[in-house]
């Protein structure tokens, strides 16, 4: 982080740095008793006396060996005339008496335009003022427990509600499930009870054993639901129960006649025929048979109900 930073300042300070070199005076590098010498172009190197130099001679007069010496003489002063100054008059100024001021000239009336008649000009209402938040410092201490509480109380029975909720929806689509294979498998039933053919001769009880055994086995449904019965309402279940028991006790006990009929023509040594049960046996069977589908129509038309 540093070294970036100093690159950066850098970066910066270049551009100043560059015009400073640009503005900066060149540097002499001659020695200065060397530049001093140097006299510059506009002036001649040996200066012409100007017409009042005097020299400077010593006091006493030097005497060179070998040179005989010469004797001086003084120069003739010429005294220049200087013309007497001049008397002045003395200036006198007259004073004039001020002009007289000119006189007022008369201001033209002016004339105002008439008002021009104007909407009056409507302001928009200001903007309400915004109520600032009050801040969590205001709050008292004891009201943050209270307010956490409050939320755990109100999450706790929300979730409550929905679990109930979603339970009492999956209950309603398992009893819905349940009342239509029901009515399904028991309207099956009925109609396979409508072809069982009725007795006394041989060929009819033969086929009788035959249609009851079958009617008995329809009862897939019933055994897949058998455990979700409670979700009906109770006398439905139980005239439901009590259908499907009533069969198969007209099955088993058809089936248990046509056995004792088939070991009695064994003992006989009787080859041939069928064995089933006598004609009194088979119509009370179907009598029997009869009682349970008595009213069936209208569980049917509930369970469909329900579904």
């Amino acid at each position: 982080m540093r070294l970036s930073m100093l690159v950066l300042s850098l970066i910066l300070a270049m551009p100043a740095v560059a015009s400073a070199q640009e503005n900066q005076a060149p540097i002499n590098l001659l020695p200065q008793n060397q530049h001093d010498a140097v006299p510059p172009a506009d002036k001649p190197l040996l200066e012409e006396p100007s017409p009042n130099f005097q020299a400077i001679r010593p006091n006493g007069t030097e005497v060179m060996p070998g040179v005989p010496a010469v004797q001086q003489q003084p120069l003739p002063v010429v005294e220049q005339a200087v013309p007497a100054p001049q008397p002045t008059a003395p200036m006198v100024q007259q004073l004039q008496p001020p002009a007289a001021p000119p006189p007022p000239v008369a201001a033209a009336p002016v004339t105002l335009p008439a008002p021009v008649a104007t909407a009056p000009v409507t302001l928009p209402a200001p903007p309400p003022a915004m109520v600032p938040p009050p801040s969590n410092d205001q709050l008292p201490p004891w009201l943050l427990p209270v307010l956490v509480l409050a939320g755990a109380f109100l999450a706790t029975l929300f979730g409550i509600l929905t679990a109930l909720s979603m339970r009492r929806a999956e209950i309603g689509a398992r009893r819905r499930a349940v009342a239509a294979t029901l009515a399904t498998e028991l309207e099956t039933r009925r109609q396979a009870y409508e072809a069982v053919p009725l007795p006394p001769n041989v060929e009819a009880g033969v086929s009788f054993v035959s249609a009851v055994t079958s009617l008995a086995g329809f009862d897939a449904g019933f055994r897949s639901t058998q455990g979700a019965l409670h979700l009906l309402p109770e006398k439905l279940a139980a005239h439901v129960s009590v259908h499907y028991a009533a069969v198969q006790r007209v099955s088993d006990f058809v089936k248990g006649q046509s056995l004792a009929a088939a070991v009695r023509m064994l003992q006989a040594n009787r080859l041939g025929g069928h064995p089933c049960p006598d004609a009194g046996t088979m119509r009370e069977a179907h009598t029997e048979l009869g009682a349970a589908f008595r009213g069936l129509d209208k569980l049917v038309q509930t369970l469909r109900s329900l579904s």
